[in-house]
């Protein structure tokens, strides 16, 4: 609306019809800013100014670090330091449907991972781009908020594998301590009611039309003869299901807005944001400091009792590294001290699944603006409240396991002249031949997207330093398909979509593949097509893991015990999803926050004489 248009409102004398105007703007301001929650305030200039010395020192204040520095500032006589290389989530961030619009930004890390020819040849200069969270809360701010825990099989392997203390029944009160469930179906055994994470269903969205894909691809499923299952963490794992969303009221639940903007009294928890930490400072065999960097300035910041490291499975084994812990020949070669010779880096494991796999259905359906999506998500808290589409499919593509499955599905509606399609996909870096064609087939159809995504990969990479320079980003070498059994296990993926395609549920819709010149020597609908097609788009599902195992002393691979100390040097823990001996098989957010929950515990009962505020 142009300026001149509303000076009529400026008016003197105002009739009913301009009044009810001037009230409804003054109502969707007010709704707009709601949106946007209170964080703690940036105490940088504070830390710099003053020599203190903090109890603990956590950096990165992601899933796991928020939850970490929410739980230990419970502690009314320790102090706690929380270092974030980002800012605040923008108010982009709090409104679901938004999440891909803070991809290459500056809330984004926007690692590429080095050039391979197993993977990711339909990206720009054959990389993938890994977009990862840089502010409050990080990768939760800018997830699609799956519920998800994964297979509780998952944790006991981890016990198996020599962890103490991380099976599914003794990781189970960490889940229900995290979670604050308001969904229907929800088994009141299994499930937490006053935790800080807000999860509910997934909201309506009439005007998108979603409810009618969804139940297109349940019908479907079932007809393949896997059962609809309501509570998929309380039961079983494989089938289809109804998404439940770490939502509350239409607003998104990271952990910014859950374990941060909640306690903004807690005057002993110490925030500094856009601040890099550049490396930690070890005496002997101890961590006692942190150097960090803001603005070009930099400090070093000791620590009295222990450092926890939760940047994440890139920067973590990063920082570590730099600071002289992590692989002696890697280390070497950059004329680093070696204080402890780990394994840092390796075990890299990630979900990879495929994009460009769709439905597309011609579509005369009634037009609408995003004004309308907005409007409706301020009042009402439909449309934009979903991220995406709520329906969530496991099978064991194998049929040898019970209920443990090998590959998840997930789906996505791009509706017809999408007008953000080409920057959705230049920023997970697909080359730009690429986006045209899905330009041209998007003009009159909707395509619907079908997404097999790879659970437990066999295939692993590694994390290295590009160079001593903190501000450099290191190394990734994604590692995938390396293993023939990750590309069968997608081929069976594509070929239980095309089953789901003939049940004839999906009878208005038409199979479309992205042409690449490559894969055309290849019979179509042959497995070394699909093969062809899988190494051009299967790319990150931005769940990356495993980078500092955890596991026993006897380990060669472990970084990390089953307390998730460092070995080799005291006074540092990492607590992020870079311990995982082995990739859970869903989403990795909610696990991220059970291991903060499970960590800050395991940090009190080390620390046993302290006294928990009774109130803030």
């Amino acid at each position: 609306m142009e300026l001149e248009n509303v000076a009529c409102l400026n008016a003197t004398s105002l009739g009913i019809a301009q009044l009810m105007v001037t009230q409804l703007l003054t109502t969707l301001t007010k709704l707009f800013c709601d949106l946007h929650p209170i964080y703690p305030k940036d105490r940088s200039s504070e830390v710099f100014s003053q020599d203190e010395e903090y109890d603990f020192i956590v950096v990165g204040a992601g899933s796991a670090g928020s939850t970490i520095a929410n739980r230990l500032s419970e502690v009314k006589n320790w102090n706690i330091l929380l270092i974030e290389a980002g800012p605040d989530p923008p108010v982009e961030s709090n409104i679901p449907a938004f999440w891909p619009m803070m991809f290459s930004t500056k809330y984004d890390w926007r690692f590429k991972t080095e050039k391979s020819e197993n993977a990711c040849r339909g990206m720009v200069n054959e990389q993938c781009l890994w977009n990862k969270g840089k502010m409050l809360g990080g990768s939760s701010s800018m997830n699609v908020m799956h519920y998800v825990r994964g297979n509780p099989k998952d944790y006991d392997n981890w016990e198996k594998l020599g962890n103490e203390g991380w099976s599914y029944e003794k990781v189970l009160k960490y889940f229900k301590k995290l979670e604050k469930v308001e969904t229907e179906y929800s088994d009141v055994n299994a499930h937490g009611y006053d935790g800080y994470i807000t999860v509910q269903n997934s909201p309506k969205a009439p005007l998108l039309n979603v409810s009618f894909f969804d139940q297109m691809v349940i019908d479907a499923v079932k007809k393949l003869g896997y059962p609809y299952v309501k509570d998929m963490a309380a039961h079983m794992q494989s089938g289809v299901t109804s998404s439940w969303r770490t939502l509350n009221n239409g607003v998104r639940s990271g952990t910014a807005q859950a374990y941060l903007a909640t306690i903004t009294e807690r005057t002993n928890l110490i925030i500094m944001k856009e601040t890099i930490v550049t490396r930690l400072l070890i005496d002997g065999k101890r961590v006692y400091a942190v150097e960090v960097n803001k603005n070009g300035k930099s400090k070093i910041i000791k620590c009295k009792k222990e450092v926890v490291l939760t940047a994440g499975a890139v920067i973590s084994p990063q920082l570590l590294m730099l600071s002289g812990i992590g692989p002696k020949e890697h280390l070497e070669q950059f004329g680093l001290p070696v204080f402890s010779d780990l394994k840092v880096g390796h075990n890299l494991q990630d979900h990879i699944f495929l994009y460009n796999f769709y439905l597309k259905f011609h579509t005369n359906s009634k037009e609408y603006h995003d004004i309308d999506l907005l409007y409706n998500y301020l009042t009402k808290k439909t449309e934009l409240a979903l991220p995406g589409m709520s329906t969530i499919v496991y099978i064991d593509s194998t049929h040898t396991f019970k209920d443990y499955p090998d590959l998840q599905f997930l789906f996505g509606i791009i509706r017809a002249n999408d007008p953000l399609l080409r920057h959705h996909f230049s920023t997970i870096n697909i080359k730009s031949e690429i986006i045209e064609q899905l330009h041209e087939e998007n003009k009159n159809a909707t395509l619907f997207a079908i997404h097999p995504m790879l659970l437990r990969p066999k295939s692993h990479g590694r994390i290295m330093l590009r160079s001593t320079d903190p501000f450099d980003p290191p190394k990734i070498f994604h590692g995938y398909l390396t293993e023939k059994e990750d590309i069968e296990t997608l081929v069976r993926g594509i070929k239980f979509v095309i089953k789901m395609i003939k049940t004839g549920v999906f009878e208005n819709g038409t199979l479309f593949l992205v042409n690449v010149p490559k894969c055309e020597v290849f019979e179509t609908d042959s497995d070394q097509y699909y093969e062809c097609y899988v190494r051009h788009f299967a790319s990150t599902v931005f769940h990356a893991s495993g980078s500092c195992k955890m596991g026993p002393k006897n380990d060669p691979d472990a970084v990390v015990d089953s307390r998730l100390k460092v070995y080799g040097v005291s006074g540092l823990r990492v607590a992020d999803t870079s311990i995982m001996p082995n990739i859970v098989s869903g989403n990795t957010n909610i696990p991220v926050i059970m291991i903060g929950e499970k960590a800050a515990d395991m940090i009190k009962e080390d620390w046993s004489n302290y006294d928990v505020h009774s109130k803030f």
